[in-house]
């Protein structure tokens, strides 16, 4: 793969909002203590779509990486969110120099988007406003439909950001190659049209890995392994460095603000 295909795959992800990483040392997973009752595989993959009812706010900073080969994109993002409408992600530092400062954002009005390279501030007004209890409801939805989907392993717990997490294995139920990424982290789950080298292939997703905080059911962080019809592997991660939770975040934190001289496009659900 180009590295303009695998930044291509980065910017799919980040810009959106989600985890990817590689060459990274992880600590040994714990195993499950013989004195408590092991997790149900399944409630925890559904808090990576629905989490705690205690759960107001989540901010930190969080790594993006794409490798393929000896080659690795690298971005970290500071993110703000409140389930399960409001959000918001800053590009920190980013292997593509041009994105750094680029802000993605949404509330129940709508979403935007600030290229710092450009200058351009996009945004899009929702034809109705977004409602969290409605948002919720269809992550536990498409929850429950993804669970017919997957084989889920329950692999104790590991350190994350400074936060304790279930481990779990994600395997697909069949062979059905998807042309796309399905990953699922912090907001919701996306499907990411991926570009490679040559557009007509087809990557399969082989390992994903979740990791889900234990106390507030959030994903702190997800692995995903793809795999090119010539066996060449692409990982993805993304991962909370340091998260808070619950700390109090205003409503003007998730408002369209770009920097006063930014170029404005404005776009409804008509044009």
């Amino acid at each position: 793969m180009t590295s303009r295909g695998s930044a291509a795959v980065l910017t799919a992800l980040v810009v959106c909002v989600l985890l990817s990483g590689c060459a990274v040392f992880e600590p040994s997973v714990t195993d499950p203590d013989p004195d408590r009752s092991t997790p149900d595989p399944e409630a925890v993959f559904e808090g990576a779509f629905v989490h705690a009812e205690d759960l107001e706010d989540v901010q930190g900073e969080r790594t993006t990486e794409v490798t393929n080969g000896s080659e690795t994109i690298t971005e970290v993002d500071r993110v703000l969110e409140r389930p399960y409408v409001d959000y918001r992600s800053e590009v920190l530092e980013s292997s593509e120099p041009d994105r750094v400062g680029d802000i993605y954002g949404s509330n129940a009005s709508g979403s935007w988007w600030y290229d710092a390279a450009s200058g351009t501030a996009s945004y899009y007004e929702a034809e109705e406003r977004f409602d969290s209890d409605d948002v919720r409801s269809a992550r536990a939805d498409e929850a429950e439909r993804q669970l017919e989907l997957y084989d889920l392993e329950y692999r104790g717990t590991e350190r994350i950001a400074d936060r304790e997490a279930h481990v779990l294995a994600v395997e697909a139920k069949n062979e059905t190659v998807e042309r796309g990424v399905s990953a699922i982290v912090g907001d919701t789950e996306y499907v990411y049209a991926i570009e490679t080298s040559d557009p007509s292939d087809d990557l399969e997703a082989v390992e994903q890995t979740l990791w889900v905080d234990t106390e507030y059911e959030y994903p702190l962080k997800e692995r995903v392994v793809f795999e090119e019809p010539d066996g060449e592997r692409i990982v993805m991660t993304e991962r909370f460095e340091s998260v808070r939770f619950n700390t109090g975040v205003d409503d003007e934190r998730f408002a369209f603000d770009p920097p006063a001289n930014a170029t404005i496009e404005n776009s409804t659900p008509n044009d």
